[in-house]
């Protein structure tokens, strides 16, 4: 079963009633981004772990999935119970925009879709070091606590692979 489906499906399980998807609250609003931003990252993951052959990139993108894998659970832990607006067609979207993007991917032109992997990376930092100052709730706070040192990690060796 491919990851973004996945996350779809766990995410729907903690969903709320319809009811209360038509009152989604700021917060909740921001973790359904959160789900999406990470579905986008996932999906650019495992494009290149598929298209590359670079061994540093491919221990890059293997460190990349385990800090999906081990802050998983706490975000499942921080949306549970959580009224999130889900939909199978914005992953549906997300899935197609992120494979259009990587079509052309190439040894060749490696490097743009690096970049385009680190400015993904980079824009994930700034959102998280946005909601770590803001402190407005503690689930998005804790959240973005947890997940922000091994995002600054992932930039770093992304930028030590220095491939143009």
């Amino acid at each position: 079963m491919r990851i973004p489906l996945l996350l779809f499906f766990i995410a729907t399980f903690v969903n709320a009633n319809p009811q209360q998807l038509k009152q989604v609250s700021q917060e909740e609003a921001i973790l359904t981004n959160i789900v999406f931003m990470r579905t986008e990252g996932l999906l650019m993951t495992q494009l290149i772990e598929q298209k590359s052959k670079n061994k540093k990139v491919l221990s890059a993108i293997k460190r990349a999935k385990r800090y999906y894998t081990e802050t998983q659970p706490v975000l499942l832990e921080v949306i549970k119970g959580k009224a999130l607006a889900l939909d199978q067609k914005q992953f549906d979207y997300i899935s197609q925009e992120a494979e259009k993007k990587f079509q052309n991917y190439d040894i060749k032109n490696e490097g743009h879709w690096i970049k385009l992997y680190q400015n993904h990376i980079q824009n994930c930092i700034r959102s998280y070091s946005l909601l770590l100052q803001d402190r407005e709730w503690a689930s998005v706070t804790y959240f973005s606590f947890y997940a922000l040192p091994e995002l600054i990690n992932l930039d770093q060796e992304f930028i030590k692979l220095n491939i143009k």
